[in-house]
């Protein structure tokens, strides 16, 4: 059975992952939350008029979903990401997206950026369409949700949209 994990790994490996690479950040570099923080906040924020060279192709991703579905064109993969209103068409893309990102990112920064914008397409499919977009167990999710709310360097948006996320989790193992 293939599982679809964001490197390939079975759903109980991804927590160790996400210890491995969150951790390392803090020992190899004192301000590496820091610079975490400001790359997916640079990433969220990111629209059709901002620089491909700063976000590293993020922006391009962009320009073809709104070409599909029509986004006001001031609007920023945070919107698409944390809003309701955005189609499944349009999640399932980003988050297929973020998965090919997360394993080529040679950074730990990109990487850890590329895995939180792959979870929160998965949490706004979950809340905002009733759909589960990956093979990965509720009970991993659930962990994997707590695991990004823990996160220093998380803005406060994504940690609810996590923490609900969570709970709709929960309620989906009972």
């Amino acid at each position: 059975m293939k599982t679809d994990s964001i490197l390939g790994l079975d759903p109980k490996r991804i927590a160790r992952l996400f210890g491995i690479t969150f951790d390392s950040d803090n020992q190899e570099n004192g301000n590496s939350d820091e610079v975490t923080a400001e790359y997916l906040q640079a990433c969220l924020a990111a629209t059709v008029t901002t620089d491909t060279q700063v976000m590293g192709g993020w922006p391009g991703i962009i320009r073809r979903l709104r070409g599909d579905n029509g986004h006001d064109p001031e609007q920023t993969l945070g919107d698409v990401l944390t809003r309701p209103g955005s189609k499944l068409s349009t999640i399932r893309k980003i988050r297929r997206y973020a998965k090919q990102r997360a394993s080529r990112e040679s950074s730990e920064a990109e990487r850890s950026v590329a895995i939180t914008i792959y979870f929160t397409a998965i949490a706004n499919a979950l809340l905002f369409h009733g759909v589960k977009i990956t093979t990965h167990p509720y009970e991993s999710l659930e962990t994997s949700f707590g695991m990004l709310i823990a996160k220093r360097w998380m803005p406060a948006e994504l940690s609810e949209l996590f923490e609900k996320a969570r709970r709709a989790c929960k309620k989906m193992r009972r």
